[in-house]
């Protein structure tokens, strides 16, 4: 008799981890979002992605060339935030997004992309 109790106690527990890691697993995945960034640039031998997600170095964010010229990079970045970008063409060219809704004066006579997920 205890045992069957036993038994009962654990599949309970089970459950209710499962449960947690669940829920868990469903909140982390509406907390962010993968953003697919695209540049036109054809003439480009590189692009990378700078912004205030990644200290503006664009390390670690090169974007792949795709058969039609364009280039593009998927970033996960959290719901409920703004961001700014640039595109860094060449490691010369600092370009703001031609396709973004909204660019904002950098203060240095440029522009930079901005995106509010």
């Amino acid at each position: 008799p205890g045992s069957k109790l036993l038994r009962y106690v654990a599949a309970a527990a089970l459950v209710a981890v499962a449960s947690s890691l669940a829920t868990l697993s469903v909140v982390g995945s509406l907390a962010s979002a993968r953003v697919r960034f695209v540049l036109e640039a054809p003439e480009a031998n590189e692009v990378l992605l700078a912004a205030d997600f990644n200290g503006w170095t664009g390390e670690g964010y090169a974007l792949e060339r795709g058969a039609d010229g364009a280039w593009s990079i998927t970033v996960p970045l959290r719901k409920g935030a703004s961001y700014s970008y640039i595109f860094i063409i060449d490691g010369e060219r600092w370009v703001p997004d031609p396709a973004a809704r909204q660019v904002l004066d950098d203060g240095l006579g440029g522009g930079v992309s901005t995106i509010s997920l």
